[in-house]
């Protein structure tokens, strides 16, 4: 049964708190299935099963095999890639005026799905995008987790 909860996703830079509304399916005991992948909280994405710390914050207790990406670009801009990540088996699972998250699996492989985002950088130079569970909280080091984790 799908429901929402909201998990910690950041801190602005006065201090205050910033939480996510995602959804989630319930698999008891603590758990949540994550639904779609999440536009603000980073190290997690679609069918990833999570739990929560004090704080509220998400952890991975298992991953659905999936990256989240998020293009930062105007929507009908970040339009343009659903044919592409279609084509790799992915799919869009959110937006607002400014931000589009693609949820695809790992084993597209990343240089066909970076083949697909430098085209659209080309084509929209004023364009980003970043993988939203790739990277440690650094933004440099990679988690690695589609090389050592079980992906359910």
């Amino acid at each position: 049964m799908a429901a929402t909860m909201r998990i910690w996703a950041g801190e602005k830079t006065s201090g205050e708190r910033v939480d996510e509304e995602v959804l989630v399916e319930v698999m008891g005991e603590g758990r949540w299935r994550l639904v779609a992948s999440p536009g603000l909280a980073q190290g997690i994405a679609a069918d990833d099963v999570i739990e929560l710390d004090e704080a509220g914050r998400a952890r991975p207790v298992s991953r659905g095999g999936n990256l989240a990406i998020h293009v930062l670009a105007p929507a009908e801009q970040g339009d343009d890639l659903l044919p592409g990540m279609s084509a790799l088996g992915g799919r869009r699972d959110g937006q607002t005026p400014s931000l589009t998250v693609y949820t695809v699996p790992v084993v597209a492989g990343f240089p066909a799905i970076e083949a697909i985002l430098a085209d659209f950088i080309r084509s929209h130079p004023s364009a980003e995008w970043y993988y939203g569970n790739v990277y440690d909280d650094d933004g440099v080091t990679p988690l690695l987790w589609w090389e050592t984790d079980q992906i359910d």
